[in-house]
């Protein structure tokens, strides 16, 4: 035998091994993060609390009955606040914050914040903008949100289903990706849609990848 072919046939065997290996670990480590998905884990991250003389209650409302995520004092004749966030949202909340003191607070509610919902049954949700909310001293606000769906596989929250304010999510390709898509007009479904399909693989744990930090960058801004 040739030396040529002894080294071929001695290499062979630890090469295949070592390929297979490689792409057993990268399988392996593609799975859905801890709340997203099919994982039934709670979401992990920096825990985010609200100002100090600041309750929050969170329920899904239906959108199309914004009436549903109205002020209890507020008068028949008003109108309910514009729903904020993604427009192809599937997590309708309705944050309902009460303010006990005697001053204006204001809210900052960043991108990467996860909403849990208290059933199995229904889909987390998480913010891909900064929300920027003012209450009133004394008073109440109500804001209909509109957050991106986390558990494909769950249904979409009917209304009434209490939520809980989670963390800052703590995947680093996540809050990359929400970075890069920051200014993008997310009002417009289209748009947003295609947001949520860019973000869909990273809630399965798979990393960023340069086509797909490309395409959020090249997500139709905001004018003005």
């Amino acid at each position: 035998m040739s030396l040529h072919r002894i080294i071929s046939s001695a290499l062979s065997g630890p090469i295949i091994t070592l390929a297979l290996t490689l792409a057993s670990t990268a399988t392996a480590t593609a799975q859905d993060l801890p709340g997203f998905g099919d994982s039934e884990a709670r979401p992990t991250g920096t825990p985010f609390k609200l100002p100090e003389g600041l309750e929050l209650t969170v329920v899904s409302y239906n959108p199309f009955d914004p009436d549903t995520c109205k002020r209890p004092d507020a008068d028949p004749a008003e109108e309910a606040p514009p729903a904020q966030g993604l427009a192809a949202g599937q997590v309708n909340l309705c944050l309902q914050f009460r303010n006990t003191t005697r001053q204006r607070i204001d809210v900052d509610l960043p991108p990467g914040l996860v909403w849990i919902s208290s059933s199995q049954e229904n889909q987390n949700g998480m913010f891909f903008e900064r929300m920027q909310l003012e209450v009133p001293s004394e008073q109440y606000l109500f804001a209909p949100i509109k957050g991106d769906c986390l558990n494909p596989s769950r249904s979409a929250p009917g209304p009434g289903i209490p939520y809980e304010i989670g963390p800052l999510t703590d995947s680093r390709d996540i809050r990359e990706a929400l970075g890069l898509m920051a200014g993008a007009d997310l009002s417009d479904p289209m748009v947003s849609a295609t947001a949520s399909m860019l973000m869909k693989p990273l809630y399965a744990g798979k990393p960023l990848t340069q086509e797909t930090r490309r395409d959020l960058m090249e997500l139709p801004r905001r004018q003005g």
